[in-house]
């Protein structure tokens, strides 16, 4: 009986597969219990496919019933180059494409195509398989340059994280520019070191050159806007320096700056005028220490001039609890004394004058901090002589805290 239900089937196979129907062929042949047929039809429906996902999915059924072992490795190589075909459609490779790159090695080495198989391992930095697909293939003078090349990838790599040491270290003592160099380096050594670049990424876009920061102090809920330049516009548009939304503001209204000693404000053709001490100004004019500046017919600042031998700052305070705008050339003294523009408030230290020396170099913000100023720490971490200050920074000292943004 199971002679003859085979013999009948077999028949049936047949027939479909000389009308060319290959898929009902491949299910008789089944039921015949004869694989090493329902793989050549399937091989069959692979060849007459006209794209590749579909030749691809029809040699990959094939190679499940294939038992022979000349009928899989033909058959295998055909599929790996089929797929590869695939997977090079496009001038690069995919990241979502690369995913398939283990499978065709897989497949390569079944075909006993070894060293492409090889080739495959070492494009996906598989080195230890690379290696054993070219001792397969006999590809004694690959196996060397591969050895070599791997010792030459470990040293790298090697290099690349004592980089990214010494610039993870840099970074959390606020050396911030040696961090930022000592990355470049790092990823220049090894482009796949992702915690590298990761900080490499914020810093990046921590210090964009836009030579603003903004300083809190704690305690006193007290915010300083500081400008790094020698001149700052003033007006309602979003792109001036400092921007001030009274409808009787004009889009770009003043402009203030520092010109050798001297510090000047000049009015932009404004439609409600800019005043010194009351007096509507036609030109420019000089800024003195103390002078009241009005800006159209509501808006006031007080204004702090501090002139001294490594650098200019003027200081403009208008209502309370608003921010104060401080721009400067050269060089800033924060601390208690009459010379510091940022004036801080009065701390329990044996120490009294400037504390700090800021410097804007774009695109960092350098702090000098007094040597005889000591338990400071930033975000935490204990400093000392300068820091690069970013946005997100907390600096401690004594009962004080400045917050970065």
């Amino acid at each position: 009986m199971l002679n003859f239900l085979k013999k009948s089937y077999m028949q049936k196979a047949i027939y479909e597969e000389a009308q060319g129907n290959y898929t009902r062929a491949a299910a008789w042949y089944s039921k015949a219990e004869e694989p090493e047929k329902v793989g050549e039809m399937h091989e069959f429906l692979g060849d007459l496919a006209d794209t590749f996902p579909e030749k691809i999915r029809a040699y990959q059924q094939a190679l499940r019933w294939y038992r022979e072992p000349e009928h899989l490795e033909t058959l295998a190589g055909k599929l790996a180059e089929t797929m590869e075909a695939d997977i090079r459609a496009d001038a690069q490779v995919s990241a979502i494409e690369s995913r398939r790159l283990p499978t065709l090695a897989e497949y390569y080495a079944l075909a006993k195509q070894w060293k492409k198989a090889a080739e495959i391992y070492e494009e996906l930095g598989l080195y230890e398989k690379a290696t054993e697909m070219y001792v397969q293939g006999g590809e004694v003078e690959q196996v060397e340059q591969i050895a070599a090349r791997t010792d030459d990838r470990f040293q790298r790599t090697s290099s690349a994280q004592q980089l990214y040491d010494e610039a993870e270290n840099a970074y959390r003592c606020g050396q911030r520019d040696k961090a930022y160099a000592l990355l470049k380096q790092c990823l220049t050594l090894d482009p796949n070191a992702l915690k590298a670049k990761n900080l490499f990424d914020k810093l990046s876009r921590a210090f964009q050159p836009t030579g603003r920061l903004r300083v809190y102090i704690s305690g006193e809920e007290q915010e300083y806007v500081l400008f790094g330049k020698p001149v700052i516009t003033l007006g309602r548009k979003e792109d001036n320096d400092i921007v001030l939304e009274q409808h009787d503001v004009s889009r770009y209204h003043a402009r203030i700056g520092f010109q050798g000693q001297n510090c000047l404000i000049e009015d932009l053709q404004s439609s409600n005028g800019t005043r010194i001490n009351g007096l509507k100004i036609q030109k420019s004019v000089a800024i003195h220490n103390q002078d009241m500046i009005g800006v159209g017919l509501h808006r006031r600042f007080d204004t702090l001039l501090i002139q001294h031998q490594n650098g200019n700052a003027l200081l403009l305070h208008g209502a309370e609890n608003t921010p104060r705008y401080l721009f400067f050339t050269g060089e800033l003294q924060v601390g208690f004394g009459a010379e510091c523009a940022l004036r801080l408030p009065q701390l329990p230290l044996a120490l009294s004058g400037c504390l700090f020396k800021v410097k804007y170099q774009p695109p960092y913000w350098y702090w000098y901090i007094h040597p005889q100023l000591t338990q400071i720490e930033l975000n935490g971490m204990p400093v000392a002589q300068c820091v690069v200050i970013m946005p997100g920074d907390t600096l401690r000292f004594a009962a004080a805290t400045l917050l970065f943004e």
